[in-house]
């Protein structure tokens, strides 16, 4: 019988798998696996900020004042008449706690909740409002994030996807850099799902203190990019829609909701940095 060499039919040194595609497959996976662990430990901190008081909020972020006051002036009369708007407002949207107003000289356009009941508004905000409803809506926007308490919310998720993070795969470590996008996207869709609940409430806070919703998209029209090229995959993963799609959004809940437009009132002149 004649020998003839040849090759075996499977080498078990030889890996017939293909690496690209456990890779992906194992990826998904744990992304997913991810999500539902994000999604179940959100639901946690939600239920947990239910029960944390107005009054106990205060108290554990008393330290605010501090740091604070060294960034305020406090007798620059803008603040009082913001005071003034935010105390007016909330009688609208039944806020029965008092909230503090800082006016914070900066370029920026925004405003925001922060613990323990501040609203901090930086100055450059009252640089793209001209009507004293357009201010409001954006006061009005935040005084829903403190009726849904969403400053806690937010920041109790934030503090608890990172630990759940640094725990699964240590602090710093490539692998939770690696899936920090998971964790991002997860935040980012429900910030976008609380901004378009306060945007709503907003509305109707304008409605019940001025008759209208006059004036309610003037800050998102100023703030507009001046090309009409849309950013169709950032804003998915920011936690504010963005600024036209929110101009439409706005639109279209004062129509379900059927709530009139009309005049607008000139900014008061203390507020109004042209003057």
């Amino acid at each position: 019988m004649k020998y003839i060499p040849s090759l075996p039919g499977r080498n078990d040194n030889v890996s017939h798998d293909q690496p690209v595609r456990e890779f992906v497959l194992l990826f998904a996976g744990i992304t997913f696996v991810l999500l539902v662990v994000f999604w179940t430990l959100g639901l946690f901190v939600d239920k947990a900020i239910d029960y944390i008081s107005p009054e106990m909020e205060a108290t554990i972020f008393v330290s605010v004042d501090a740091s604070v006051s060294k960034s305020v002036d406090d007798n620059d009369p803008r603040q009082e008449e913001l005071q003034r708007m935010i105390d007016a407002l909330r009688k609208c949207i039944r806020i029965d706690y008092p909230l503090k107003v800082h006016l914070i000289n900066s370029d920026e356009a925004n405003a925001l909740a922060f613990p323990g009941g501040r609203i901090f508004v930086f100055s450059g905000l009252l640089d793209k409002v001209l009507s004293e409803n357009g201010l409001s809506f954006i006061l009005a926007h935040e005084l829903a994030h403190f009726k849904n308490r969403d400053h806690l919310r937010g920041m109790g998720r934030g503090i608890v996807f990172t630990a759940a993070a640094a725990l699964m795969s240590g602090a710093g470590s490539d692998l939770t850099q690696l899936f920090a996008p998971t964790a991002n996207f997860s935040q980012a869709q429900y910030s976008q799902k609380r901004e378009n609940m306060a945007d709503q409430q907003a509305l109707q806070v304008l409605s019940c203190y001025y008759g209208h919703v006059g004036g309610a998209t003037e800050f998102f029209e100023a703030m507009k990019p001046d090309n009409k090229k849309s950013n169709l995959v950032g804003h998915y993963f920011s936690s504010h829609p963005e600024a036209v799609k929110r101009i439409n959004n706005l639109h279209k809940l004062t129509s379900d909701l059927n709530l009139a437009i009309e005049e607008v009132l000139i900014l008061p002149a203390i507020l109004n940095s042209q003057n």
